[in-house]
Protein backbone atom coordinates (compact mmCIF):
# COMPACT_ATOMS: atom_id res chain seq x y z
CA UNK A 1 0.00 0.00 0.00
CA UNK A 2 1.14 3.62 -0.74
CA UNK A 3 0.76 5.00 2.79
CA UNK A 4 0.43 8.71 3.24
CA UNK A 5 1.13 11.22 5.92
CA UNK A 6 -1.62 13.03 6.59
CA UNK A 7 -1.35 17.01 7.93
CA UNK A 8 -3.73 19.85 8.28
CA UNK A 9 -3.21 23.30 6.40
CA UNK A 10 -2.11 25.83 9.52
CA UNK A 11 -3.02 29.29 8.48
CA UNK A 12 -0.64 32.21 9.69
CA UNK A 13 -1.23 31.56 13.42
CA UNK A 14 -1.12 28.25 13.69
CA UNK A 15 -4.81 27.19 13.70
CA UNK A 16 -6.13 24.38 11.82
CA UNK A 17 -9.90 25.19 10.62
CA UNK A 18 -10.28 21.80 8.95
CA UNK A 19 -9.68 20.10 12.19
CA UNK A 20 -11.44 22.49 14.36
CA UNK A 21 -14.42 21.86 11.81
CA UNK A 22 -13.90 18.20 11.90
CA UNK A 23 -13.86 18.39 15.59
CA UNK A 24 -17.08 19.87 16.33
CA UNK A 25 -19.60 17.69 14.11
CA UNK A 26 -21.59 15.15 15.89
CA UNK A 27 -19.84 12.39 17.43
CA UNK A 28 -21.19 9.77 14.29
CA UNK A 29 -19.95 12.33 11.61
CA UNK A 30 -16.88 13.05 13.20
CA UNK A 31 -16.22 9.21 13.63
CA UNK A 32 -16.56 8.27 10.44
CA UNK A 33 -14.74 11.75 8.55
CA UNK A 34 -11.94 10.46 11.30
CA UNK A 35 -12.22 6.78 9.36
CA UNK A 36 -12.01 8.18 5.78
CA UNK A 37 -8.77 10.42 6.28
CA UNK A 38 -7.28 7.08 8.09
CA UNK A 39 -8.35 5.23 4.77
CA UNK A 40 -6.62 8.53 3.19
CA UNK A 41 -3.28 7.33 5.17
CA UNK A 42 -3.54 3.43 4.30
CA UNK A 43 -4.48 3.84 0.40
CA UNK A 44 -3.02 7.18 -0.48
CA UNK A 45 -3.44 8.19 -4.42
CA UNK A 46 -5.29 4.74 -4.90
CA UNK A 47 -8.14 5.83 -2.49
CA UNK A 48 -11.16 5.92 -4.76
CA UNK A 49 -15.13 6.30 -5.05
CA UNK A 50 -17.06 6.52 -3.38
CA UNK A 51 -14.72 7.41 -0.28
CA UNK A 52 -12.99 9.81 -2.67
CA UNK A 53 -13.68 12.06 -5.65
CA UNK A 54 -10.88 14.17 -7.92
CA UNK A 55 -12.33 17.69 -8.60
CA UNK A 56 -9.48 19.09 -10.80
CA UNK A 57 -6.96 21.31 -10.04
CA UNK A 58 -5.19 19.40 -7.49
CA UNK A 59 -8.05 19.11 -5.55
CA UNK A 60 -9.62 15.41 -4.10
CA UNK A 61 -12.40 15.28 -2.10
CA UNK A 62 -13.25 12.74 0.87
CA UNK A 63 -16.69 12.22 0.94
CA UNK A 64 -18.11 10.69 4.77
CA UNK A 65 -22.19 11.09 4.94
CA UNK A 66 -22.74 14.92 4.22
CA UNK A 67 -19.28 16.27 5.47
CA UNK A 68 -16.99 17.05 2.62
CA UNK A 69 -13.07 17.28 2.86
CA UNK A 70 -10.81 19.06 0.49
CA UNK A 71 -7.53 17.75 0.31
CA UNK A 72 -4.41 17.98 -2.30
CA UNK A 73 -1.38 15.79 -2.15
CA UNK A 74 2.11 17.79 -1.84
CA UNK A 75 5.27 16.26 -3.16
CA UNK A 76 5.32 12.59 -3.29
CA UNK A 77 5.08 12.16 0.82
CA UNK A 78 1.78 13.60 2.55
CA UNK A 79 -1.46 14.87 1.92
CA UNK A 80 -2.95 18.02 3.30
CA UNK A 81 -6.25 18.57 4.33
CA UNK A 82 -7.37 22.18 3.30
CA UNK A 83 -10.89 22.34 4.28
CA UNK A 84 -13.87 20.66 5.22
CA UNK A 85 -17.75 21.44 5.52
CA UNK A 86 -21.34 20.19 5.30
CA UNK A 87 -22.50 19.47 1.70
CA UNK A 88 -26.51 20.15 1.53
CA UNK A 89 -26.71 19.20 -2.25
CA UNK A 90 -25.46 18.96 -5.30
CA UNK A 91 -21.38 19.46 -6.77
CA UNK A 92 -18.87 20.79 -4.63
CA UNK A 93 -19.73 25.26 -4.31
CA UNK A 94 -17.30 26.79 -6.37
CA UNK A 95 -16.64 29.59 -2.88
CA UNK A 96 -15.45 25.91 -1.22
CA UNK A 97 -12.86 24.85 -3.82
CA UNK A 98 -11.60 28.37 -4.48
CA UNK A 99 -11.14 28.38 -0.50
CA UNK A 100 -8.97 25.18 -0.40
CA UNK A 101 -7.34 26.12 -3.41
CA UNK A 102 -6.24 29.72 -1.55
CA UNK A 103 -5.12 27.73 1.16
CA UNK A 104 -3.01 24.91 -0.70
CA UNK A 105 -1.25 27.74 -2.77
CA UNK A 106 -0.74 29.55 1.00
CA UNK A 107 0.78 25.96 2.35
CA UNK A 108 2.76 25.10 -0.69
CA UNK A 109 4.42 29.18 -0.53
CA UNK A 110 5.17 28.41 3.22
CA UNK A 111 6.36 24.90 2.95
CA UNK A 112 8.74 25.65 0.30
CA UNK A 113 10.00 28.70 2.11
CA UNK A 114 10.67 26.39 5.32
CA UNK A 115 7.99 28.19 7.63
CA UNK A 116 6.14 24.86 7.22
CA UNK A 117 7.47 21.38 8.31
CA UNK A 118 5.70 17.88 8.10
CA UNK A 119 6.46 15.32 10.33
CA UNK A 120 6.27 11.81 8.38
Amino acid sequence: MARKAVVYYPDTRGNTPALAFLLGLPQDDQQKAFAYISYLEEHGESLRRPITEYLGDKLYELRPKQVRILYAFVGKGFAVILHAFRKKTGPVPPAEQRLAQSRLADFVRRYEQGLITVRR
